[in-house]
């Protein structure tokens, strides 16, 4: 996980957990959250709300004008469900 000093001070003196936005009460642990893919700190959360945190399962991209590329070499690449426009007149 990559923290710089103010993440960790931040981390320190938060109340809040940066999920459900609930102030930490009694036992609650206090965790630091981070993303799993750069590996970021994001923010101090109750450990249930970031072991129930999770990234989406998808992600839109949209392209644009291809039908003059050689975008067939991609898109057949790109996985396992694309929905696609036809090019329409």
């Amino acid at each position: 996980m990559i923290m710089t000093e103010k993440d960790k001070l931040d981390f320190k003196k938060s109340t809040k957990c940066w999920i459900c936005e609930k102030y930490f009460i009694g036992d609650d642990k206090k965790v630091r959250d981070h993303c799993h893919i750069a590996g970021k700190f994001r923010g101090a959360a109750h450990n249930e709300c970031n072991l129930l945190f999770s990234k989406p399962k998808h992600v839109p991209v949209t392209f644009y004008n291809l039908s003059g590329y050689d975008s067939h070499l991609f898109i057949n690449n790109l996985g396992e469900q694309i929905d696609r426009i036809p090019n329409t007149e």
